[in-house]
């Protein structure tokens, strides 16, 4: 089964303990180096905090289950302040090849809700499997061009 980024926007995230809505998702962060979700962003603005991706215990089609509130976490670092900023989400940033060609622009990326596993990012009407994407920053994706 796979999950979109695009589709898990604003979701809600509720803590396993109290049943209480913490929160909606608004963004995701990724370990390019391992393909993986790193944390979720819930929350906006100065009042984002941060979820570790081994928090999670359930990511469902309604709502994103956590153990409970103690698992939200304040940005750290300034790392941690740009992804809670929303500056190193994917979704919409500038794709560019290993060999510097504009692809398009990252319109969503595919994920397994279970895992946490990165399974294929999407640019314009491109799919490219996980293992292509190289790197990522505050201005584009860099993605691994297939041999034609």
């Amino acid at each position: 089964m796979s999950e979109r980024f695009a589709a898990a926007s604003e979701r809600k995230v509720i803590s396993r303990t109290s049943a209480e809505e913490l929160g909606t998702l608004a963004h995701i962060v990724v370990d390019v180096k391992r393909r993986q979700i790193a944390s979720l962003v819930v929350g906006k603005g100065r009042k984002a905090l941060l979820i570790a991706w081994e928090q999670v215990s359930g990511f469902g089609p309604d709502a994103i289950m956590i153990a409970d509130d103690t698992a939200l976490q304040e940005p750290r670092d300034d790392g941690e302040q740009a992804a809670a900023d929303g500056k190193l989400e994917l979704i919409g940033k500038r794709a560019l090849s290993d060999s510097g060609n504009d692809l398009g622009n990252v319109t969503d990326v595919v994920f397994d809700p279970d895992t946490g596993a990165i399974q294929s990012i999407l640019v314009d009407d491109r799919e490219y499997p996980a293992v292509s994407l190289l790197g990522a920053g505050s201005f584009a994706v860099i993605v691994r061009e297939p041999a034609e």
